[in-house]
This record gives structure tokens, C-alpha cells and sequence, in this order.
């Protein structure tokens, strides 16, 4: 065996620099010692298949039926099943100015949150002088309406006084002044008439008088007057009477009836004008009790939001800060982090009932139920709590599909049959749910298994002692083991195969896997189509051939808490993604 040294630090070289150089010194020795384990390897692989391939060169197992359980494994944490979430009710963003520490119990009524309620009471400020301005032009606009309500009724009450003027003044003429003027016309003609019957009467005396030199010549002519005046009055008594019934009474009544009319039409114009002035100075007090009604709810949801500013603890319960969805600590809940509506602060978990949440693989969570049993191991305590499954989520969690994208997983819940005493959320826990349970089932270890393309072989130990190659049905699998549902029987041993082995074993006995070899058909077990291949490889056909034993193609799936492979090998089935124990 060959030394080789390793030089040392001197002393001066103290500091991160140190020890840096001494793991960089321990790199040559790392890689020859690596060379050593290869060649070890190979010369220990080549003594397995040397010394004439004795039954002492392979690792047997032997088949034997019994109970197969599937299982599946996942890690988790504990959550409370009743959790009071706390949000920010305040609107748009907002900063954290004082927070309750996290970890620490409160209790009803205690203050948790204190955001900066700056912009809001200068809001409020504002909002209170904008209501005064409106609760002023409200008083003003209701004594418009007042106002203008007394005015219309003026207006209107001496247009309905023009309407009776109008009547009444028309009435009086046709019952009144205008048969007196009518009746006094024919009186005067009548009497007019009847002096100058008189006078004529008197003119023929006087002229039989003169003619007898009773009376002179100038008594004539003055009789002769006398009779031509009253001529002249009966004329102008006629004239006036014609005047009166055929002029005067028709020009008189119709500018009566007109008077009315226009006040008819002044009082249909008063009440069309009053009620347009009503319903401008009505119109403008309903925009002010508007504005002021949008003012008073503005400023009812501003002293809202003034105490949602504040925000204390509705119960007594556990502070746990709601940090889960950020991915940088700029966005953390803490003193001076802006925060928007609705999102949830805080969380006050009731301790007294918890739940594990588990995230399990698309292949996996078809296989669940609501109601199936569980068990979970909660970090820090030595036995296992029961469990139920109470929730599936109908939809996959998005929340890491930024770092994997093709890998879908949905969040399940287990209800703890009991919960025990200081457990808080955020415990890790493995969850084990049995999915599926076989009795009297022939398995092998995974590792027993070669797939070759649509086939898998395992190597039996023949009757000479040398492993045989035998083409197996595979059922169902977990992380251990894999069902046969035929080409095997109880009793039988097969080989336990390394890396490469099963190529070989293949190509010993003859055959030789080809390269074009395509499945013919999946394996029952899980739905068909299904691989662990990438984006857009869902359907894609498995390899022909693969050179490795089944162990690393019928593969269950991922450790807790890692990502699934990447692709099956042919021949394995959806069910070998499952993780559970077996018992054969």
C-alpha cells in the first residue's frame, strides 16, 4: 500500500484561506483513492462471473407468497385544523409599522398589527371639509325650493286672477253695460223722434198762425230751427244706435274674449314655467344631498379604514407570521414591509387539533381516498400518531412550478387522531398512507428485475446451478419490492443483480435485446401512458433496452421531499412509483 503524504499549513496561514488550501490539497488524494474503489470494483465484478460461474458468484433470493402492501411515503408538516387567518383590510398598500413578535401567545383584544394610518387621516381631513362645503349647499338649495315653491304660487295665483278678470269683465258687458248702452241708444232715437213729431206739430201751427198775422216771420224761422235741430238729434240718435250694435259691441267683446284667452294662456304658461323652475331648484338639492350621502359614506369607510389600521386578536392563540409564499426577504412580514388587501398577516392556529399537509405526486394522489388511513411520524416524538385523509385538493399547488414546471403535485390533508401536547405548526412529519394491500403475493426484490424493452426477465437458478433468464409478468410494486403475476412460482430463487448484470446474463443465454424493441403493453397497475418524462413526453414510449437492473427501472417513486426521476425504464408500472413497505 502506497503512501502518499499530505503537505500541511504552516502556521502563518491562518484564517478562511487555511483551510481552503488544505481541501484543496486533499483533491489528488480523493481522485486516487477514487481510481482504487473503481478498480476494486471491477476486479471484484470480474471474480463474481470468473471461477466457472459457481452458484457462489450470485446473490440469491428466494420467492415465497405473502401480504404485499403498498404505501405511500411522504414528508410533511403540521398544521393547526383551525386556523384564524388575520389580513389587512386596509386598502391599496400599506406598511407594517409595529408587529407583534412571532412565536408569542396573546390573547383577546391585544393589539397584533399597527399599519401607518398617515395617508389615511390626511384623507379624512379632507373628506370632513368637502362635507361641510356639501352640507352648506344642501341648506342652500333647500331654501331655493322654498323660494322658488312661494314664488309659483304667486305667479300662478295672479294668472288664475287675469283668467277670472276675463270672465267677469265679459259677462258685465253682455249682462250689463252693453244692454244699457243698447237700451239708452234706443231711448234717445225714440225720444228724438218724438220731439220732432212735436216740433212739426208746432212748425204747422206757427205757419197757419203767420198765415193769419198772428205771429211774425221771425217766429217762423224760429220754428223752423227748433224743427231742424231735433231732425239733426234723431239723426245722430239713429247714427249712434247703428254705431253701438253694429261697431262698438263686436270691437268690445271680441278684445274682452281675447283678454281672456291671453290670460288662459298666461296661466297655462305660469304653471308649465313654475313647474320647470321647481324641478331645477329640486334637481340641484338632489345633487347636493347626493354629494354629501357620497361624502358621508366616504368618509364613513375612511374611519373604517382608520381602525382596520389597527388590527388586534379576535382570540387567544400562537403568533405565526404568514411567510410561507415569499421568496425574499424584502416581501417577509416585518416592521417596515408594505403589505396590500387582503393578504393574510397573521395566522392564530388552534393547537389543540392538528393536520399534516403533504404535497403527493400526480402518479400517487389517484391512488388516495378520503377517509384512508395513515399514519405520522412527527419529528421529535419516538411513536406514531393515526391519522385519516380528510381533504384532497382538487387542483395540483402551483406555488413551486417556477422551479419545476412539469412536476405536479396536490396538497392532502390528515386529520391526527389525537394530537399531542406542545406541538406546534411547522413540525416536519412522514406521512405513511396504505393505498393497496396484496395477500398472498409472489414479489422479488426490485432489484431481481431486468426490463428489457417490453419485457421483464428475472434469472433463476436453474438445475446446474447457473441463473437462467425467465420472462415475468410484473403487477403492482413498492420501494422495495415488485408483484410477479407470472413466470414464477413459490420456492424459486432468482438472482439479486449489480449493475450490468442482467445485459450480460441476457446475452449469455442468447438474447439479445434489440434496440427497436417497443412495448406492446403496460403493466396492470396504474393508468397507461404515464412516464416521468419531461414537458411533452407524458405518452412518450419507454427505451427498448435498458442495460441496469429493474431496480433502477421500475422505480418507486422519490425520497421525501425530493423531485420524482425524470423517466421510466420500459416495463415498469405506475404503480412502482409509489413508496411503501412491503411484507412477503
Amino acid at each position: 500500500m502506497t503512501t502518499i503524504p499530505v503537505p500541511t499549513a504552516s502556521p502563518a496561514a491562518a484564517g478562511p484561506s487555511r483551510a481552503r488550501r488544505k481541501w484543496w490539497y486533499l483533491v489528488p488524494v480523493l481522485g486516487l483513492l477514487a481510481v482504487a474503489a473503481a478498480a476494486a470494483a471491477y476486479v471484484n465484478r470480474a471474480t463474481l462471473f470468473a471461477g466457472g460461474g459457481g452458484p457462489a458468484a450470485f446473490k440469491y433470493y428466494q420467492v415465497a407468497a405473502g401480504e404485499m402492501q403498498v404505501k405511500v411515503h411522504k414528508d410533511g408538516e403540521l398544521q393547526s385544523v383551525n386556523n384564524t387567518e388575520i389580513m389587512c383590510l386596509v386598502e391599496g398598500l400599506s406598511t407594517i409599522v409595529q408587529i407583534v413578535k412571532e412565536g408569542a401567545t396573546v390573547s383577546a383584544g391585544d393589539v397584533l398589527v399597527q399599519l401607518d394610518s398617515s395617508a389615511i387621516r390626511q384623507k379624512i381631513e379632507d373628506t370632513t371639509l368637502e362635507l361641510q362645503r356639501a352640507e352648506s349647499d344642501v341648506a342652500t338649495a333647500k331654501n331655493a325650493v322654498d323660494i322658488t315653491r312661494s314664488q309659483n304660487d304667486a305667479t300662478l295665483e295672479a294668472a288664475g286672477v287675469d283668467v277670472e278678470l276675463g270672465k267677469l269683465a265679459i259677462s258685465q258687458y253682455l249682462d250689463g253695460t252693453f244692454p244699457q248702452d243698447l237700451d239708452a241708444a234706443k231711448s234717445t232715437l225714440k225720444m228724438a223722434k218724438i220731439k220732432l213729431q212735436n216740433k212739426e206739430d208746432d212748425f204747422k201751427q206757427i205757419k197757419d198762425l203767420f198765415a193769419k198775422s198772428f205771429v211774425n216771420l221771425a217766429d217762423v224761422k224760429s220754428a223752423e230751427l227748433d224743427l231742424e235741430t231735433i231732425r239733426a238729434d234723431v239723426a245722430k240718435a239713429d247714427g249712434a244706435l247703428t254705431v253701438l250694435a253694429k261697431y262698438t259691441h263686436p270691437m268690445t267683446l271680441a278684445g274682452k274674449q281675447s283678454y281672456l284667452k291671453q290670460a288662459d294662456q298666461k296661466f297655462v304658461r305660469t304653471r308649465v314655467e313654475n313647474q320647470n323652475n321647481l324641478s331645477k331648484v329640486e334637481k340641484a338639492l338632489e345633487t347636493a344631498e347626493t354629494a354629501k350621502k357620497i361624502l358621508d359614506r366616504r368618509l364613513a369607510r375612511m374611519n373604517e379604514q382608520l381602525e382596520f389600521c389597527t388590527i388586534k386578536a379576535p382570540q387567544s392563540g400562537l403568533v405565526v407570521y404568514n411567510n410561507q409564499n415569499n421568496r425574499d426577504s424584502a416581501g417577509s412580514i416585518q416592521e417596515g414591509t408594505q403589505v396590500r388587501e387582503r393578504q393574510v398577516l397573521l395566522r392564530l392556529p388552534d393547537t389543540s387539533a392538528m393536520k399534516a399537509v403533504v404535497r403527493i405526486n400526480e402518479s400517487q394522489v389517484i391512488r388516495l381516498a378520503l377517509g384512508q388511513r395513515g399514519v405520522v411520524r412527527v419529528t421529535g416524538l419516538r411513536e406514531p400518531v393515526g391519522a385519516a385523509v380528510t381533504r384532497i385538493s382538487p387542483v395540483s399547488d402551483s406555488s413551486n412550478r417556477w422551479m419545476s414546471p412539469d412536476t405536479r403535485e396536490y396538497p392532502v390533508e390528515l386529520t391526527l387522531d389525537w394530537t399531542p401536547p406542545s406541538l406546534k405548526p411547522g413540525i416536519g412529519s412522514q406521512v405513511e398512507v396504505l393505498v393497496d394491500s396484496v395477500p398472498d403475493a409472489l414479489a422479488v426484490p426490485l432489484t431481481a428485475i431486468y426490463a428489457a424493452g417490453a419485457d421483464a426477465f428475472v434469472f433463476a437458478r436453474g438445475p446446474d446451478g447457473q441463473p437462467t433468464p425467465k420472462k415475468v409478468d410484473v403487477g403492482v410494486a413498492n420501494e422495495t419490492h415488485v408483484r410477479l403475476t407470472g413466470g414464477l412460482a413459490a420456492g424459486d430463487q432468482v438472482v439479486l443483480l449489480q449493475a450490468g448484470q442482467g445485459r450480460e446474463l441476457l446475452e449469455k443465454a442468447g438474447i439479445t435485446p434489440r434496440a427497436d424493441d417497443q412495448p406492446k403493453a403496460r403493466p396492470p397497475g396504474g393508468p397507461a401512458g404515464k412516464t416521468g418524462g419531461g414537458k411533452g413526453k407524458r405518452n412518450a414510449a419507454p427505451p427498448a433496452a435498458v442495460d441496469k437492473p429493474a431496480a433502477d427501472a421500475i422505480k418507486p417513486t422519490a425520497a421525501p421531499g425530493k423531485p420524482p426521476a425524470g423517466k421510466e425504464a420500459a416495463g415498469a408500472t405506475p404503480a412502482a412509483k409509489e413508496t411503501a413497505s412491503a411484507g412477503t
